[in-house]
């Protein structure tokens, strides 16, 4: 096995996995925060559920999150 190739299994691929996950653990954070700071939810979901969607789809769920709660799209009496 070449160097490179060595120096990129063992330094690269354990740093680029423990960012994923730092970053993928900040979302499901953030999301869980805002969910319960929120007075009206949209459809009643709870916190917890939020963050079930946004910890099984990262970018998606939390993508689908802010277009529920708190985008313009989120409240048409508002």
């Amino acid at each position: 096995m070449s160097e490179l190739a060595l120096a990129l299994v063992v330094i690269i691929y354990p740093l680029f996995f423990t960012f994923l996950l730092v970053t993928h653990i900040s979302v499901c954070s953030i999301v869980y925060k805002d969910a319960k700071r929120l007075r009206y939810s949209a459809l009643n979901i709870s916190p917890f559920l939020w963050v079930s969607i946004s910890f099984l789809l990262p970018i998606l769920g939390m993508v689908i999150y802010w277009l529920m709660n708190h985008s313009a799209l989120s409240r048409p009496g508002d």
